[in-house]
């Protein structure tokens, strides 16, 4: 466990180094956020000026026709669809920048995208299955509390099972479900590292964040005591951004965290600056 530990916290320190070295990498997950949010709103906008979405709401549950459970159900799935197929694709944006900095030394933000494009194929695929799952997992989460349990030990497994499913299409190029195979397989090998690895990732997230927030209460406190309705308005503002920059730069750490994981395991290429011989022992057979 230690040694697993010892590993995660170098794939850690790895992980932020390359994202201090190139910050732009953080605009994949901006960018991401951004488009997200314009999906939610294609769906949330027509829905809610039609009214159907009051419709639904008044007759949700088992009060619903089968008409507006179909088209509920339906609206539900293209929304899910279309959520998973913009964060996946701006995650294998990512992950392409980062295995091009560990091969050359240097990527652009127009790389990781054009590369994304030339993946188009399989990530429509994978999210067309992430978005079948999603559907399932909230069918189950209506049956009481042991569909509840059911749908979360499920959704856990899920998450575990897929974790390197995004490097896979990246490297390999292969449809949804080899990249599905191959992530479980690859996962069997570096499971310690992984699980150690995202507690790692969330500590140094804890250690980040905890500053940020302690900084935005002191702004906001202060602003309320001074009885300005211009200095709060500056301290909201700077804190919300604040919180932005500082969970944008997690979650492309996290992303980059994964990639060179998956690089080690599968054994391309590292960077000449990173000492292979400290994880030589990480992706034993276990």
């Amino acid at each position: 466990m230690f040694e697993s530990l010892s590993r995660s916290w170098e794939f850690t320190k790895l992980s932020y180094g390359m994202l201090r070295a190139h910050k732009y990498l953080m605009l994949y997950p901006v960018i991401s956020t951004s488009a997200t949010l314009l999906v939610l709103l294609s769906f949330a906008g027509p829905l809610w000026f039609s009214g159907q979405m009051e419709i639904w709401w008044e007759a949700a549950g088992d009060e619903m026709t089968q008409s507006q459970q179909f088209w509920s159900a339906l609206t539900t799935f293209l929304f899910y669809f279309c959520n998973y197929f913009v964060i996946v694709f701006f995650n294998c944006a990512l992950v392409a920048s980062v295995m091009q900095i560990m091969d050359e030394g240097e990527s652009s933000l127009g790389f990781g995208l054009s590369f994304a494009m030339k993946r188009l194929h399989s990530i429509f695929g994978w999210a067309l299955i992430s978005a079948v799952v999603g559907m399932l997992l909230k069918a189950l989460e209506r049956h009481r509390k042991i569909g509840q349990i059911v749908a979360s030990l499920l959704g856990s497994a899920w998450t575990a099972l897929t974790y390197f499913v995004v490097p896979v299409l990246v490297t390999d190029g292969v449809g949804p479900i080899e990249a599905f195979k191959r992530s479980t397989r690859t996962l069997k090998s570096t499971w310690g590292t992984a699980l150690m690895g995202n507690f790692s990732m969330g500590t140094m997230a804890f250690l980040i964040m905890l500053p940020v927030f302690l900084l935005a209460a002191l702004l906001i406190g202060t602003a309320v005591s001074s009885g300005s309705q211009f200095l709060l308005a500056v301290a909201i503002v700077l804190s919300v951004f604040a919180v932005v920059v500082a969970i944008t730069a997690t979650s492309t750490a996290d992303g980059i965290f994964k990639a060179y994981l998956y690089a080690y395991a599968t054994g391309r290429s590292l960077p000449e600056d990173v000492d292979a011989r400290r994880f030589e022992d990480a992706f034993g057979s276990r």
